[in-house]
């Protein structure tokens, strides 16, 4: 497994409660600008339609030398779930009110795939406690 695309904001403002793993539908020069990792989910989303899920606002750079096959750098991307996968997920997103949130893009065995998240925001406070911990973290880590 390659990482190519993680999703740095993710842990800073949600809590992640479950995560899927899923295919995604690529068109043209896409798979080369991924690979490359010219692309960017730090503001994309899942929405659902029908039986069918798709991944919105997630950015991927025209690929250099793809002239004509480029396509629309935002445009909506199909993601390869199972129907019970599907349903599952969309009823605990309105059920408990969850975001649905890419959390990285990776290679595996020569298929990209993408991490997908249900998440819970955070509110000021748990954003500030997060940060305090990490900072008493850092400082025992100074004097050992």
């Amino acid at each position: 497994m390659k990482l190519l695309l993680p999703n740095k904001k993710i842990r800073l403002n949600n809590h992640v409660i479950e995560t899927y793993e899923a295919g995604i539908v690529l068109e043209g020069t896409e798979v080369k600008s991924l690979i490359q990792s010219n692309a960017s989910i730090d503001e994309a989303f899942v929405i659902f339609q029908g039986q069918e899920s798709y991944v919105i606002n997630m950015y991927v750079a025209p690929f250099a030398q793809g002239n004509i096959n480029n396509v629309d750098s935002y445009r909506r991307r199909k993601l390869l779930l199972h129907k019970n996968q599907i349903i599952r997920i969309e009823h605990q997103s309105k059920k408990d009110r969850l975001a649905v949130i890419p959390n990285k893009i990776y290679l595996h065995n020569g298929k990209i795939k993408v991490e997908i998240a249900l998440c819970k925001s955070k509110n000021a406070r748990d954003k500030r406690q997060d940060i305090k911990v990490r900072d008493s973290k850092r400082e025992a880590k100074k004097f050992y």
